[in-house]
């Protein structure tokens, strides 16, 4: 009866930790606000270095500058972070067609009427391998 008792235990403390696993993963992986196909769209865009514009073995088409921002309104909102501000920058991108991004700057402030607001700019590229 104790092995059996035991058993049951060690499966329910593993079920748990998987559960708290997963539901921390899932809280830290999806900016707030943004669906699975958001998340998706902007998983398709890659961020790069500002040299990288001048390789050879690919054209970089401009698309335009690009903005993303992530604003806590009010005390118990959820706090802005530079993190969803990047992902809805990559976005951004992602929605005029851009598969590369280069970040100019990402600030943090109290405007727009936000406690705290996080932004990010940069420019949007798609990359076209040369034939």
């Amino acid at each position: 009866m104790c092995k059996i008792r035991n058993m049951y235990s060690k499966a329910a403390a593993t079920f748990a930790s998987l559960m708290l696993l997963t539901g921390l993963s899932a809280c830290a992986s999806a900016p707030q606000g943004m669906s699975a196909e958001q998340l998706a769209k902007a998983g398709q865009v890659e961020f790069m270095r500002p040299y990288e514009l001048s390789r050879s073995d690919v054209e970089f088409v401009s698309v335009g500058p690009v903005r993303g921002e992530s604003c806590a309104s009010h005390l118990l909102a959820d706090e802005a972070s530079q993190e969803q501000a990047r992902m809805r920058m990559k976005l951004a991108a992602a929605e005029r067609q851009a598969n590369r991004l280069v970040l100019k700057k990402c600030v943090k402030d109290d405007e727009g009427g936000c406690t705290t607001r996080w932004w990010c700019e940069g420019d949007a590229y798609q990359a076209v391998p040369l034939q």
